[in-house]
């Protein structure tokens, strides 16, 4: 049966990372229109004519394909943010290590609100579509207290005289309960707001990210191709002012339906461009995983201002879409003051993803902004021309979509999830 679509508008706030910016040029195609649509299960899709995005209603997590490729049976990539992790920098490199860990905080044990509207312009074409996560109370359900041990290779495995001391931290041992085992206690971060808030723009946009001291990173973002993300974190209850937080960002690159298709990622770093993909086997020694290697092709001193991965076609090598992120984060304080802070990545693949880690430094009881973007390029699309499908949805192109968006959840994740 296919879900009747209707509209949301919905008003709704949030701070910025970047200064206002300047859309580069006032031409523009009717086919770079975004637009947006809600179904009765609370999926959310932003398309213009060649890009799709699809919004799981109950995480923060992003679908994206060709508009033209029906339910992206050709080209279809997944970037969600399932944790976050408390971690004590020990080797000072500001990047997270698995044997640094303090807590893992899975964002899937919180209600999630999904929002969604547009700004529309004198002419009547939307500029700017957004929708927005915000992060609510807990579900109230139960999570096992080694949750997150399939799917982070190395945890969990210490020695039985060892485990006491390693165990990370958001865990209550409830004796007078009389439980045979430790639960999750994530009362701790009911406090902690999250937002993610994701636009997509009809004309080309250019922005910047500024801090107390002036512009520290400027970007551009692609009209009716990329979507930008607004990730705001605030209120986190850091065990220690040393201590930092990282979020994970879950990318699968073969999704599509297509069982043909097949895709790698490609990591742009200052010492070469690297190749993996998500089946790969990682090999870990001493629980130590890949630091990302920010690129700096200027050659000034300083990591450029965009960091980037891209998602190639394996039997064509052709380059299909990026997933980036801004090598500078934003902190505000409680007394207004801002601060430009580097942002330090790590990953490595499980089979399932590759986990790219984007860590952030102590900001007290102030709040983190930091910006990354998923992209397609037009001249790399499988099939040729833009499209619209909100008007006259196929059956089996809303069934199918559908179907995969239920199915693409977040491999190992749910499936060690809840007792």
């Amino acid at each position: 049966m296919v879900a009747v679509l209707v509209l949301l508008f919905t008003s709704i706030t949030t701070a910025y990372a970047q200064e206002e910016g300047e859309d580069s040029d006032d031409d523009y195609d009717e086919e770079d229109e975004p637009e947006y649509e809600r179904d009765e299960s609370g999926t959310v899709w932003i398309q213009t004519g060649w890009m799709t995005v699809m919004l799981d209603p109950n995480l923060p997590a992003y679908q994206y394909w060709y508009t033209a490729d029906e339910n992206g049976s050709l080209a279809r990539f997944r970037v969600a943010y399932p944790m976050m992790v408390e971690f004590e920098d020990d080797n000072g490199d500001g990047a997270y290590q698995l044997n640094e860990t303090l807590s893992y905080i899975p964002l899937e044990a919180f209600e999630w609100t999904l929002q969604t509207g547009a700004i529309t312009n004198d002419k009547g074409f939307h500029e700017e579509v957004y929708a927005s996560y915000t992060k609510g109370g807990l579900t109230g359900e139960d999570w096992e207290d080694d949750w997150y041990e399939d799917w982070m290779p190395g945890a969990g495995e210490d020695d039985d005289e060892d485990e006491e001391d390693d165990e990370p931290l958001a865990y209550a041992d409830d004796e007078e309960d009389d439980f045979d085992e430790e639960e999750l206690d994530l009362t701790i971060y009911e406090e902690t707001t999250v937002q993610l808030y994701a636009h997509i723009y009809l004309n080309d946009y250019n922005g910047s990210v500024t801090d107390d001291e002036g512009v520290q990173a400027n970007y551009s973002i692609t009209g009716g191709t990329e979507l930008k993300i607004d990730i705001e974190i605030g209120n986190f209850p850091f065990s220690s002012n040393t201590s930092k937080v990282t979020l994970l960002n879950f990318l699968q690159e073969d999704i599509a339906s297509d069982e043909d298709a097949d895709y790698k990622f490609r990591l742009h770093e200052e010492d070469g461009e690297h190749e993996i993909e998500s089946e790969d086997e990682w090999e870990f020694e001493d629980d130590i995983v890949e630091i990302f290697e920010n690129l700096d092709e200027d050659g000034d001193g300083e990591a450029d201002d965009v960091q980037t991965i891209s998602l190639v076609e394996d039997s064509t090598n052709q380059t299909r879409a990026f997933y980036t992120w801004l090598h500078k984060a934003i902190i505000e304080l409680p007394n207004a003051t801002t601060n430009a802070v580097d942002v330090k990545v790590s990953y490595f693949t499980t089979g399932e993803a590759l986990l790219l880690f984007l860590a952030y430094p102590y900001f007290d009881d102030g709040t983190l902004v930091h910006d990354p973007s998923l992209k397609l390029l037009k001249e790399s699309s499988p099939i040729t021309g833009p499209t619209h499908i909100f008007t006259g949805v196929p059956i089996n192109i809303l069934l199918g979509v559908s179907i995969i968006g239920v199915i693409a959840v977040i491999g190992a994740a749910v499936a060690i999830r809840k007792r």
